[in-house]
């Protein structure tokens, strides 16, 4: 999300699950290699890379980045109570953040790291305002494109969407993503992350330190994260600390997902102080079985209930029974079970199998 001169806008962050089950050898497909997920490494300090920041050329293609967060994209509207996006919305959103970042000339992979820090990508993301609007993908400053201004719009119109990542990246704004680039005073690869910083408080503290100052300490460091390949929401970063911290260090963080919350604020050249960020939606819980009087042994089973798992793959059926977690040296065949019933469980797994998760546990059955 982005702050305006004396405005801080909450922005969204949510989602977590990760989870696997058995697949028929009868697939060749399947024998594809895991998707190791980055661990979250804390970056602290200025954004450049003598303080330990990742260079432009450590950062994941854009194909890299958009198959690693797709499970997440495929189930990022629980948060918002939402429809989740369709296959077609999906396809809008990556044509979209194309686009935006041919006509604005902000990278592709960084763009996508906002959307996901702000939205998950989401289209039905709710529009918020804290003094200013922020709506959409972007959650932007005095933005017009959303797909919920209170009443949810299925299916979110293309042109919609496009207009939702083309005023996030700045196009015709008087604040976006390109704008705040341009006001970092940084030539090095340190605007982005300087430009990340802006869009989330409206200003860079004085210190020069990214992670001092107002709103979402961690925001930098988290779209950081993001363009390396982190895509869960277990952050190693400390909104306490990481004002403190001068370079950046490996973190000792674990790899599941686990909602948290992110607030935005719209990007200033060097503005006045701004407002505390807002906390925005958790996932939807998952049902839990409710223990029943003892029965004569004559009376009728009880209904199956939905299982919980270990590390739930974020697109897996919400009323799954069984699961199948991945080891390294997996594939979609060792889960057991034949592709299309893993994938019709398992919303976002690609018909390749080129995006299984190491560590997650995805539906086998339901």
């Amino acid at each position: 999300m982005v702050a305006g001169p004396s405005f801080i806008i909450a922005a969204s962050s949510i989602l977590t699950l990760a989870l696997g089950a058995p697949i028929l050898r009868s697939d060749a497909k399947a024998a594809r290699s895991l998707v190791e997920r980055a661990a979250y490494q804390v970056f602290g300090g200025d954004g450049t890379t003598a303080q330990g920041w990742p260079a432009e050329t450590s950062w994941k293609s854009f194909e890299s980045l958009w198959n690693a967060n797709l499970p997440v994209i495929s189930a990022s509207c629980a948060q918002f109570n939402a429809p989740e996006n369709s296959a077609d919305e999906i396809a809008s959103i990556k044509k979209g953040l194309l686009a935006a970042s041919k006509e604005s000339g902000v990278s592709s992979q960084y763009l996508l790291a906002i959307m996901m820090q702000e939205s998950k990508g989401c289209v039905r993301a709710p529009t918020t305002n804290y003094g200013v609007r922020n709506p959409g993908l972007f959650q932007d400053y005095n933005g017009v494109a959303s797909c919920n201004d209170g009443t949810m719009i299925t299916p979110c119109p293309d042109e919609t969407i496009a207009k939702m990542i083309a005023e996030g990246a700045g196009i015709g704004m008087q604040v976006g993503l390109s704008i705040g680039i341009a006001d970092s005073g940084a030539s090095d690869v340190s605007k982005y992350y300087k430009a990340a910083r802006i869009y989330n408080s409206g200003s860079v503290d004085p210190s020069g330190n990214l992670g001092a100052g107002i709103a979402t300490h961690c925001y930098a460091s988290d779209i950081a994260n993001r363009l390396i390949g982190w895509t869960t929401e277990t952050s190693g970063c400390n909104e306490g600390t990481i004002g403190s911290i001068g370079g950046g260090a490996p973190s000792e963080a674990p790899s599941d997902p686990a909602p948290s919350a992110t607030a935005t604020a719209t990007p200033v050249a060097s503005s006045a102080p701004v407002a505390s960020s807002t906390p925005v939606a958790t996932s939807v819980p998952v049902p839990s079985t409710v223990p029943e009087a003892a029965a004569p042994v004559e009376s009728t089973p009880a209904e199956a209930t939905p299982v919980t798992a270990d590390s739930p793959y974020p697109g897996a059926s919400k009323n799954c029974k069984s699961w199948y977690k991945v080891k390294a040296g997996d594939n979609c065949i060792s889960t057991g079970v034949n592709m299309s019933t893993l994938t019709s469980l398992n919303s976002g797994l690609d018909s390749a199998c080129s995006n299984l998760w190491l560590g997650s546990s995805y539906c086998i059955a339901a």
